[in-house]
């Protein structure tokens, strides 16, 4: 009722010579609300109504769960809410960004939840033609884990400047050289392209704060931009015309995808910002443009020019392996495969995210680790233990030379590989050690007893082994009972003999 009273107050004044502005003034109203009422016919704002009370209805449902999120995180936008309902519940409507505002400013107005000065995303920049620059710059975020504790994540963002088509990769730690290569690289393969110049914000760069000073600075860097044949521009100070749009993104990130999300690792992270991306970075029309950023990448695509992945070996780190097939690092100790040793042995490590990576002087990869948080630790990985030093193949080739039959026991141990293909070196290596020193005969035996019977296990082959081992000692030296007399003066008892029954007998009497 007292929607229709407003409309007719509305129709009223016009009637009495109020301009649209005049009675908007007045009565307290957005003056394009005042023209939409103006233009309505009573029937079209009846249906108006009807459409909006079932709107309303259909978020309804959603109204306990929009209130605890906004009570949890008031500074959260409409545009922000809207994304959680999506990424929340995977059956959420298709319905207007401007529905969904009206509806979050009806649980605020309700539960009296006043919005915080939060900041929008905004681009103040002339059109530029498609593919022809991306902006590129850095970001962090201090985050909360599910036992509430601080945890600082990193993140580089890239954006097409003209289809506004956005990629976000983060990591645990400050990006360098490295890291920021790989982040570019995996910008350009999102994009599934490159474009002629990438746009760099020259104060951010340079942050030592943000551990991104030697971006620019390092060999690495330096040679990927020509590899690529990037054109770079720098922006000058205080020129936010130019670099404004990857700056309002790295804000957009912050604001609406991380603000009041909870830290479970980084990976899982990454994961949720490629479905922000899909959803709502890329998925939903730009506040400037009013174009879709990923409908518009399907244009900007056929601009941008071929990506080829290029791999840059990065800056390593030398060390000696040590007698224990250990590696030194920051005061901790990593474990390399066993084997690695030998004298004056190195090794080239280098630190991609969170984690150590090891490989050989021919850059072979060996092993990698996650990175000690603390000093005084040994980061052993149990399977370096394992002898890999002949590749497999050979290795089960050599121990099956060690029997009298070596096709019969390369039989058995492909049985083995059938049944425990995973633990085939760990098997035949504990059958190596099993038949050290075994009479050859007795070894035979318990390979053949193995295969007919399919005993396909070295913990098997080893009790067997011991066992007939045990009844070989019993046959050659049996042992022989003394007999103690307990009257050493009458040796009548001692000398009786039992008396003995032909086997032949209990044979009838069980066949009976």
């Amino acid at each position: 009722m007292t929607l229709w009273m407003m409309y007719h107050q509305v129709q009223q004044l016009q009637r009495d010579g109020l301009s649209i502005l005049a009675i908007a003034e007045l009565l307290g109203m957005n003056r394009r609300t005042v023209a939409k009422y103006l233009a309505m016919s009573e029937a079209e704002y009846e249906e108006f109504l009807l459409q909006k009370d079932s709107r309303t209805k259909l978020l309804g449902t959603f109204e306990s769960f929009v209130k605890e999120r906004l009570q949890a995180h008031p500074a959260a936008s409409a545009a922000q809410v809207h994304d959680w309902l999506k990424e929340h519940h995977k059956r959420f409507p298709v319905i207007s960004p401007k529905t969904v505002y009206n509806f979050v400013m009806a649980i605020r107005q309700k539960y009296a939840i006043t919005l915080e000065e939060a900041s929008r995303e905004y681009f103040v920049v002339e059109e530029l033609p498609y593919g022809l620059q991306a902006q590129a710059d850095f970001g962090q975020y201090i985050l909360r884990n599910a036992d509430e504790k601080r945890k600082k994540v990193h993140f580089f963002v890239m954006m097409l400047s003209r289809s506004r088509m956005k990629f976000v990769r983060f990591s645990a730690i400050p990006f360098t050289s490295r890291t920021a290569i790989d982040a570019h690289e995996e910008a350009f393969e999102f994009f599934m392209g490159k474009p002629t110049e990438v746009v760099y914000d020259q104060d951010r760069l340079f942050l030592v704060d943000e551990n991104l000073g030697d971006l620019l600075l390092t060999q690495d860097f330096k040679n990927y931009v020509v590899e690529q044949a990037l054109g770079l521009h720098f922006c000058r100070k205080a020129d936010p015309q130019s670099k404004g749009k990857v700056e309002n993104v790295v804000k957009f990130v912050k604001n609406n995808f991380l603000y009041g999300r909870a830290f479970y690792d980084i990976h899982i992270l990454q994961g949720q910002v490629l479905g922000w991306l899909d959803r709502t970075g890329n998925g939903m029309p730009h506040t400037t443009t009013r174009k879709i950023p990923s409908q518009e990448w399907l244009i900007e695509r056929k601009y941008l020019i071929p990506w080829a992945s290029i791999h840059i070996l990065p800056s390593y780190i030398m060390r000696y392996v040590r007698l224990d097939n250990t590696i030194a690092y920051q005061g901790n100790f990593y474990s390399v495969p066993q084997g690695t040793y030998k004298k004056d042995i190195t090794v080239m490590i280098w630190i991609k995210d969170d984690e150590l990576h090891v490989h050989d002087a021919q850059r072979k990869f060996l092993c990698k680790h996650p990175v000690a948080q603390s000093k005084g630790n040994k980061v052993i990985n149990t399977d370096h233990k394992r002898d890999k030093t002949k590749k497999l193949k050979d290795l089960v080739a050599d121990i099956a030379a060690l029997f009298t039959n070596p096709s019969l026991a390369a039989q058995y141990f492909e049985l083995i590989r059938h049944v425990k293909g995973r633990y085939l070196r760990d098997q035949v290596q504990a059958i190596r050690e099993a038949i050290k020193g075994r009479n050859e005969a007795l070894v035979n035996t318990v390979l053949e007893k193995c295969v007919q019977e399919r005993y396909l296990s070295a913990a098997t082959f080893l009790e067997l082994i011991t066992m007939h081992a045990e009844q070989d000692k019993s046959l050659a030296a049996p042992a022989i009972g003394k007999v103690i007399l307990m009257d050493p003066d009458n040796t009548t008892k001692a000398e009786t003999t039992p008396d003995k029954r032909d086997l032949g007998d209990y044979e009838k009497i069980f066949s009976k």
